[in-house]
């Protein structure tokens, strides 16, 4: 994500719309979570909404607990993770473990707010070795199709898996791109589970940190504030890759 004027590009959910936004990472953070936990949690997305005949009123019972059980998947990384960084200091899994507890942030968007948009593209050859890896796949729609695919190929000069060199006027997609285009289609319900990178372009590491938890404060591609409450007790992708 780019940083303009000390904020980020954002624009609003169109009129009619909604969309319901799973950020596996928080703001400034890149997801190494392994490819074996990214299969199993991607299985596990497409087990409980991947019908063509899902309603959304089933939403809310079904995605708290599948919310839960990516986290727990997401959990079996964190040792892998810890002994990479004995061998070597990487500092995206650094980022990754500090802020484990703020992954999985659940937001709801309601027409006429405002979310991030953000960037979404792939380089040449990334997309080619799994079915699902560098995809954003519309798991309910019938077939299943990649939108990122489907989109880009409309442009001129584009090919399936060339993204992320290129420009917004060729290559890369940005959110409110997507929307417009499943719009388009007659949606109006949008669930979307975002298990890419959620980098910040510019600025140090310690002020990418600040904002970033800003943007997670104003609700923004993360949680909402959460008010200090009585402690009770205890509780709480892989090769870098884009989805």
């Amino acid at each position: 994500m780019s940083i303009e004027n000390d904020d980020v590009p954002t624009f609003i959910v169109p009129e009619g719309m909604r969309i319901i936004k799973v950020s596996a990472v928080t703001p400034g953070v890149c997801n190494v979570t392994t490819g074996e936990e990214m299969k199993i949690a991607n299985d596990s997305i497409h087990k409980v909404f991947g019908s063509p005949e899902l309603k959304y009123e089933e939403i809310g019972s079904k995605l708290t607990p599948l919310v839960q059980s990516l986290k727990r998947i997401e959990s079996d990384t964190i040792p892998t993770i810890r002994s990479q960084l004995k061998k070597e200091e990487d500092l995206d899994m650094r980022n990754m473990l500090r802020y484990t507890d703020k992954g999985f942030k659940v937001v709801q968007y309601e027409s006429g707010k405002p979310i991030i948009n953000k960037e979404f593209g792939r380089s040449d050859g990334e997309g080619l070795e799994s079915v699902e890896d560098y995809k954003i796949t519309a798991i309910n729609a019938v077939g299943q199709p990649d939108l990122h695919s489907l989109i880009v190929s409309e442009r001129p000069g584009a090919t399936m898996t060339r993204g992320s060199t290129k420009s917004e006027g060729d290559f890369l997609l940005r959110l409110s791109t997507i929307v417009t285009f499943l719009r388009g289609m007659g949606v109006k319900n949008i669930l979307l589970f975002d298990f890419s990178c959620s980098e910040l372009s510019e600025g140090s590491e310690r002020d990418k940190r600040s904002f970033g938890r800003n943007l997670t404060k104003k609700g923004l591609n993360g949680g909402l504030k959460r008010r200090r409450r009585t402690k009770r007790g205890g509780k709480k992708r892989r090769t870098t890759r884009k989805y």
